[in-house]
């Protein structure tokens, strides 16, 4: 579901070249594009997380499937400029701000609290394993018959999605999940809990998100072939998969109150990216340093 969701901007990160010369896309029209998604999921997560609560997981899984499979759709069929494009991806921003609450409400529903870390860690490798897949595939596939024709070919994530949700929900008894009336000192309490929380989200989201989008161009420029330098983001993207496991089965071992993991993250991430502005060293370092940033934040608000 989360890889689904993601798999647009993963797309055109993996086919950056070939898209950004097709739709006359430079550097600042890419940053726009990438932004949009982020801009719109950032203010579509909330409003979906309490639609969510309210209707059941069910519901969120089949809705942000289809949003995601008609951009797709549409980055296949429709798009023929930068702000098509624009437009399609800040709807795709819609389908992730709704799968992303509805995967932790499915870990939170379905997972022991025990377990919670680790597999809230297990499920955030679904994007780098994406991005891996995407990385080896895609930009082959586009040499042979187009970009378009390849994300095409990425629709079929979608489809499974819907196939396992509609069988995952006939087992699923529907519930409204009401929001609890507290009182205004306890919300303003919550909320200073939970707001360096979403700020430490936002920071390390928007670090990956920059890399995500510009891996391939960046090593593209640095003199490796498309195919090449999407191979070197599918390895960076097999770190990531990895760190994520091994960073939720350690925050099941501490307290949930503990920062100090995501304090070295962020600061392992901040050096990562220094290495990325003077050069290409650190961008695998760098998918891997964001893995456990988002990992953590994830399991710290849940917990």
């Amino acid at each position: 579901m989360l890889a689904t969701a993601i798999a647009v901007p993963t797309c055109l990160g993996v086919l950056a070249v070939d898209v950004t010369v097709d739709l006359n896309l430079g550097d600042a029209g890419l940053g726009l594009v990438v932004s949009a998604f982020w801009a719109v999921t950032a203010v579509a997560a909330p409003v979906a997380g309490r639609w969510v609560d309210r209707v059941g997981w069910p519901a969120g899984v089949r809705v942000g499937a289809l949003v995601t499979a008609a951009c797709l759709a549409s980055c296949a069929l429709v798009v023929d400029s930068w702000v098509a494009l624009l437009v399609v991806f800040a709807i795709s921003g819609v389908g992730y701000g709704l799968c992303s609450p509805t995967s932790n409400l499915v870990v939170v529903e379905l997972v022991p609290p025990a377990r919670h870390a680790s597999v809230l860690g297990m499920k955030q490798t679904a994007p780098p394993l994406l991005m891996a897949a995407a990385g080896v595939t895609l930009p082959w596939l586009a040499h042979l018959l187009g970009w378009r024709a390849a994300m095409a070919a990425v629709l079929v994530l979608p489809a499974v999605v819907l196939l396992l949700a509609w069988r995952g929900a006939r087992g699923h008894r529907a519930r409204s999940r009401s929001v609890s009336r507290s009182s205004p000192v306890v919300r303003r309490a919550e909320r200073s809990v939970i707001a360096p929380m979403a700020v430490a989200a936002g920071l390390g989201t928007f670090s990956v998100a920059t890399i995500t989008g510009f891996a391939v161009l960046t090593l593209v420029s640095a003199g490796l072939s498309p195919v090449v330098a999407a191979g070197v983001v599918s390895g960076g993207s097999l770190l990531a998969v990895v760190v994520r496991v091994a960073a939720g089965r350690f925050l099941d071992t501490r307290p949930a109150s503990d920062v100090t993991p995501l304090l070295a993250v962020m600061a392992l991430a901040g050096i990562t990216l220094g290495l990325v502005a003077v050069g290409v060293t650190g961008l695998d370092a760098g998918e891997g340093a964001g893995a456990p940033w988002r990992a953590v934040v994830v399991a710290g608000v849940v917990l």
